[in-house]
C-alpha cells in the first residue's frame, strides 16, 4: 500500500476547508429585495413611521435599487413638522420624494442595513432639516432572510417539504444589481 507524502495532504485539506466555508448562496434580484424591504419596514399599512402624532412623518411607496455596494430606497416622505397645539400641528407640511441608502451586512439569519444616509431630497429646505435631524432614522434596520426562506419553502409545490432550522449568513454584498447572500444552513426534509 503506497502512502501519499504529507506535503500532498495540505493542499487537499485546504481545498476541503475552502469548499466548506460557504454551504449555499442566495442571489436576490432587485424585485425580491424590494419585497423584503416592503415587508420588513413598510409594514404599517405600507408606511414606515419616523414620528407619530399630530406632528408626524412617515415614508411610503418604496422603490429599491442596488449598486455601488449599497441598497437605495427611493420613497415618498409625508410629514407635518412643527409644534403640537391640541389636535393640530402648527408647522410646515412636506411631501417630497427622497432617497435613503444603506450598506448591507451579515448578522445571524438577517441582513442588517447599516450606515443609513439620506442621499437626495427633492426640497432644499427639507434637506437642511433632515440633515440636522438624522436621529429620526434608526442606526440599522433588519431584513429577516431566515423568515423569507422559511416562507418561500412553506409555499413550494410538491410532496416534499423542507424546514430551515438554522441559517447563518456569512457574507452579503451588492453585486451586479443583485443582493448576494452566502450562508450556512440546516434544512430538514419532511
Amino acid at each position: 500500500m503506497s502512502r501519499l507524502p504529507l506535503r500532498w495532504l495540505w493542499p487537499i485539506a485546504i481545498g476541503l476547508l475552502a469548499t466548506q466555508a460557504h454551504a449555499a448562496e442566495i442571489v436576490l434580484e432587485r424585485s425580491a429585495v424590494d419585497k423584503l424591504v416592503a415587508r420588513a419596514l413598510y409594514k404599517d399599512n405600507g408606511r414606515y413611521y419616523l414620528q407619530r402624532g399630530v406632528c408626524h412623518a412617515y415614508l411610503e411607496q418604496p422603490q429599491v435599487t442596488l449598486g455601488e455596494g449599497r441598497i437605495r430606497i427611493r420613497t415618498r416622505l409625508t410629514a407635518r413638522l412643527g409644534q403640537p397645539a391640541g389636535d393640530q400641528c402648527v408647522g410646515q407640511a412636506f411631501n417630497p420624494w427622497l432617497t435613503v441608502s444603506a450598506e448591507p451586512t451579515a448578522s445571524g439569519g438577517v441582513v442588517r442595513l447599516q450606515k443609513l444616509q439620506i442621499e437626495k431630497v427633492g426640497d432644499p429646505m427639507l434637506q437642511l432639516m433632515l440633515d440636522a435631524g438624522l436621529a429620526a432614522l434608526p442606526g440599522a434596520v433588519e431584513l429577516d432572510v431566515l423568515k423569507a426562506v422559511r416562507d418561500m419553502l412553506s409555499t413550494a409545490p410538491g410532496d416534499l417539504r423542507g424546514t430551515v432550522e438554522r441559517l447563518d449568513i456569512a457574507s452579503v454584498a451588492v453585486v451586479d444589481n443583485r443582493l448576494q447572500i452566502r450562508f450556512d444552513f440546516k434544512l430538514i426534509g419532511e
